[in-house]
């Protein structure tokens, strides 16, 4: 058995060897080769440099440390990446689409990672830190680019088993990084914890990428297994896949119905945030907040009802939150808050996560001044919520029923009922993350994704 690395080039590489959004360029794409070898998924990295902008001036200007230009500290240059797409290069049959790849990653990570990983290894590959100002003067604010090296954390590749790149089994692999808006992946933050964000000689800030390139390993079987691999008419890949499901709502009485098209559904979990803070400098748009008012007071949910084909399941009643019968609690309702780190990482496995007392309460507002400038609730902006910001969302793991082989959400649609304390206008969107196994087959006449 041989093993040998491979460093790609984007076969969209630009003269310069640089990528802005703002300069036209909405993708990266690589191709990982076909050849008598097989991809070690866990050594995918993607690697290269990043530098921000506050205008697009020629040559552009470099925020001063005293602007308080930055990304989100949670994700660091994930940020920039909205979505990922597989292909199989010789189909071209889609294998695995990402959507809404920072959102989702705004939970993952918050769920999965500790303080220790955003000061530690984390924070020098992905350029995260748990502490904005820190984050904001270290990478962003500064007239120099910042390099970076981070998995593509995605069901693929998350899988453990190996990836076949001979010509009667996939082929090659074709991967294209969607990256993301300007506006959405950058953020402004406020002057003081009394003053909006003021984003007037913001709004051509930029990023840029540079010399990016795809790292990989490469595994040559011994002779015997590598004829038994090119002698294959057949075969399966089944790994756990992340689909994802985009719904607005504008009622203090949310309702949730979506027929996935899903049979195995493992677990689910939603992450909320204001519309208007979605592509606004003014605001983070990763941020995973629960419902909120248009003056930034919460809205707090006082029920949740999940249900299946018009039943409630799995659970077989409503859950009232502590909000319900306490509204000045300034913690969230521990059932809620357990069931959605449940949805992502198990909850009895899992060892550390970014919720805590510092940014899983009730003490921060989304909105800090009224047009008159007066502050409208006690608490502080939820942009200067440490530890990664505030730490929300509300999941559902099926692992406990039907033996942990899966839910059947094809035939019966998904539903979710959710009374919050929403008392004026001010649309929600919610992005629903959904967990579910998929299996790729190939043969000799191509490749097909089942789900």
């Amino acid at each position: 058995m041989t093993r040998r690395y491979l460093e790609l080039a984007p076969s969209n590489k630009s003269t310069d060897n640089k990528y802005a959004f703002k300069k036209g360029y909405s993708q990266l794409d690589f191709t990982i080769p076909e050849g008598n070898f097989v991809l070690d998924p866990s050594s995918v990295r993607l690697v290269g440099d990043i530098r921000f902008f506050k205008t697009d001036a020629s040559p552009p200007v470099a925020p001063l440390t005293t602007d308080p230009l930055t990304i989100s500290s949670k994700l660091g240059v994930y940020s920039v990446m909205q979505s990922l797409i597989w292909r199989s290069g010789r189909t071209q049959t889609t294998i695995s689409h990402e959507k809404n790849y920072n959102r989702w990653l705004s939970s993952y990570l918050s769920v999965t990672g500790g303080l220790e990983d955003g000061l530690g290894h984390l924070s020098e590959s992905a350029l995260t830190l748990p502490n904005y100002e820190a984050h904001k003067d270290s990478v962003v604010c500064k007239d120099e680019k910042s390099s970076f090296c981070v998995p593509l954390i995605c069901g693929l590749l998350n899988s453990g088993q190996s990836l076949p790149l001979t010509p009667n089994t996939l082929g090659s692999i074709n991967l294209s990084i969607m990256l993301e808006s300007d506006s959405m992946a950058m953020q402004v933050l406020p002057a003081s914890a009394t003053a909006d964000p003021v984003t007037t000689d913001f709004l051509t800030s930029f990023y840029e990428l540079s010399d990016v390139r795809l790292v990989c390993s490469v595994i040559t079987p011994p002779p015997d297994q590598l004829s038994r691999l090119l002698s294959q008419k057949q075969g399966a890949i089944t790994y756990q896949s992340i689909h994802s499901f985009y719904d607005t709502s504008n009622s203090n009485n949310m309702q949730l119905s979506m027929s996935l098209g899903l049979t195995k559904v493992k677990s689910w979990f939603i992450n909320f945030i204001a519309s208007n803070k979605l592509n606004n400098y003014g605001a983070d748009s990763f941020a995973t907040l629960p419902p909120t008012n248009s003056d930034g007071s919460q809205a707090s949910i006082t029920k949740l009802t999940l249900m299946r084909g018009g039943t409630i399941f799995p659970k077989m009643f409503p859950r009232d939150t502590n909000v319900k019968e306490t509204p000045t609690t300034p913690v969230y309702d521990p059932v809620l808050f357990r069931d959605y780190i449940q949805s992502v990482s198990k909850y009895d496995f899992n060892r550390h996560n970014l919720g805590g007392l510092t940014n899983a309460n009730r003490g921060w507002v989304s909105k800090v001044a009224t047009p008159g400038g007066t502050p409208t609730d006690q608490g502080v902006p939820y942009q200067f919520v440490q530890n990664g910001g505030v730490f929300f969302g509300i999941g559902c793991n099926y692992d406990n029923y039907l033996n942990g082989t899966g839910v059947d959400l094809k035939s019966q649609p998904l539903g979710v009922s959710i009374e919050c304390d929403l008392t004026s206008s001010n649309a929600q969107s919610l992005f629903l993350f959904v967990n579910a196994e998929s299996t790729i087959l190939y043969n000799e006449n191509g490749v097909q994704l089942m789900n």
